[in-house]
């Protein structure tokens, strides 16, 4: 790239840090899509491509299993992605939900939704999910792990600036693409798992109770186990604790294999966000090492599915046969769900990652960017030109970008935006089309908080008290570096992400989160104590801390 770079129209008094108004981007209730990156404005990367992805999946998702959504309306406000779902033939402007008797007739007469109704008819008749789960596990796994090991491959540092801008192009034309197919299929999970907690809300099982079932059900979650085994085996046998993973490499071909098929795998995968602005395992050697030491114990281990008798009996005898299918589809959907999105979403982006940070460290030796991991701040279209010309944001735009983001994250951006609205009555709909609707509505319950009196309880996942030093993650990656193993994270929320970190772990403790979340998922996958949902976690806990993880009664102690 040039010497000189030169400042672009975007080098403005515009781009510098102000106050952040938070309005509603549209009528309606909006609420903050901060499941999976936190509070946090998006980077300036991603964030159009996220919400591209996200829309059109999602339209694709609800179409296909007869939901009476046209979609899922995704807008910025100060960076921030907040989310609406949107009702077939509503349009941009919200109606007032109308009468339930206005509600059926026109649910009968409106094509789109006798065609929906068809849809969903077929979709429970044929078992849809399955079809989703199965492509996954039978053909996209195979080629989208092939793809990215491709992409994976390439030494970025021996391709000259035109070589590397198509590159990044490319990865990030893919994992469009994966993220996209993340949504579209969404439904192979949310549907059975939604449909299955639904029934068992009208048998008056509780969630956390009925998710319990679940464990067991999701391979991904635990890969890094079945990968690590051979490695935790030869340090076990040795009479020195390795110092470094060349060490461990050491100590004979097994274990060199075991690390080198985990970190093929799992080393560029995004760990703490869906965002590409987090480090991934690739570039935290401390945290690899520290992963690898902490399997040696074997305290973290693949969960076997637990007997459904004692819930089982708690069902009415009429309802017994249905409980045990729909056990055995929501078991069936919940193996895609954190594979699909660890290998689509999390891989890919950490390779779109993987790509700007080598931008970014040739842009920060010519002096246009004052770190490397700032070219997550630039637009796509900045990429090509500042690196090629040297034309675009000054390196002290893109940093206030960066410093923008920080501080609109630190300002707890609010939860929910606009007016409020009532869904409408499942009753309205023909039943097929309600249960699905059920399904959908059940499932983000599950996966949302329920507020607790205290900040520091919530839904307990486990049977056995954990007392350990708590590291505290107030900026999703903070604590990555500081951690070893028998820690508790305390952090906002867990995802797919974090399962390659995981094995370090002592307990967990998120501020966001049900039953149904991935943080819960994991925990049970994993078998650690956990409490999810305890909502002053973060500000309450001081980092070094001794806590008790009490799971049984969903509490969080302060030891000292």
């Amino acid at each position: 790239m040039p010497d000189t770079v030169k400042q672009a129209k975007s080098d403005s008094a515009d781009e510098r840090p102000g106050p952040s108004r938070f309005a509603a981007p549209g009528p309606g209730s909006w609420e903050l899509e901060a499941g999976h990156h936190g509070a946090r404005p998006l980077s300036g990367y991603l964030a159009e491509t996220y919400r591209r992805a996200f829309e059109s999946g999602m339209k694709v998702m609800v179409e296909r299993y007869g939901l009476p959504l046209a979609g899922v309306r995704a807008e910025f406000v100060n960076g921030c992605l907040y989310l609406r779902p949107t009702g077939v033939g509503e349009g941009d402007k919200p109606m007032p939900t109308p009468p339930v008797w206005i509600m059926k007739i026109a649910v009968r007469l409106i094509p789109e939704m006798r065609r929906r109704n068809r849809t969903a008819v077929r979709a429970w008749a044929d078992r849809r999910w399955r079809a989703d789960v199965d492509q996954w596990f039978d053909h996209d796994r195979a080629r989208v792990v092939a793809a990215n090991l491709e992409f994976q491959a390439v030494e970025l540092t021996a391709l000259n600036d035109a070589e590397l801008v198509a590159h990044v192009d490319a990865v990030h034309a893919n994992f469009e693409t994966q993220a996209r197919a993340n949504m579209a299929n969404h439904g192979g999970d949310l549907i059975p798992i939604g449909d299955y907690l639904a029934h068992c809300q009208t048998w008056g099982v509780p969630f956390a109770d009925a998710a319990g079932l679940l464990t067991g059900s999701s391979p991904g979650t635990v890969a890094t186990v079945e990968l690590l085994a051979p490695v935790a085996t030869a340090i076990a046998t040795t009479a020195h604790a390795p110092s470094s993973i060349s060490e461990v490499r050491d100590l004979g071909p097994e274990a060199a294999a075991g690390v080198d098929a985990w970190l093929e795998r799992h080393a560029w995968r995004l760990m703490t966000s869906d965002d590409i602005d987090r480090p991934t395992l690739a570039e935290r050697p401390a945290l690899q090492l520290a992963a690898l030491l902490a399997a040696v114990d074997g305290s973290v281990a693949a969960q076997e599915p637990p007997d459904p008798a004692d819930i089982r009996d708690r069902i009415p005898l009429a309802g017994r046969a249905q409980f045990d299918e729909l056990l055995e589809e929501a078991r069936y959907g919940l193996r895609q769900r954190d594979d699909v999105v660890g290998t689509r979403w999390n891989w890919s982006a950490g390779l779109l990652r993987r790509g700007l940070l080598e931008v970014g460290r040739r842009l920060a030796d010519a002096g246009a960017l004052q770190q490397a991991d700032h070219a997550v701040e630039l637009t796509p279209s900045e990429i090509e030109p500042l690196l090629i010309s040297g034309v675009g944001p000054s390196a002290a735009v893109v940093a206030a970008r960066a410093a923008e983001r920080d501080r609109i994250e630190a300002s707890d951006p609010p939860a929910t935006l606009g007016d409020p609205e009532e869904p409408p009555p499942i009753t309205a709909f023909p039943p097929a089309m309600a249960r699905a609707t059920a399904a959908m509505m059940t499932m983000l319950d599950a996966d949302g908080t329920s507020p607790a009196p205290d900040p520091l309880r919530g839904t307990g996942v486990g049977s056995e008290i954990y007392r350990g030093t708590a590291r505290v993650a107030t900026t999703a990656d903070d604590a990555l570096d500081r951690l070893v193993p028998g820690d508790v994270l305390v952090a906002r929320f867990t995802g797919p992400a974090y399962n390659s970190i995981l094995p370090i772990l002592g307990a967990l403790v998120v501020e966001t989160g049900g039953s149904l979340c991935h943080a819960a998922i994991v925990a049970r996958e994993f078998g650690l104590p956990a409490v999810i949902g305890a909502t002053g976690a973060t500000t309450q806990i001081p980092d070094g801390a001794t806590v008790e993880v009490d799971p049984v009664r969903g509490l969080v102690r302060i030891v000292n």
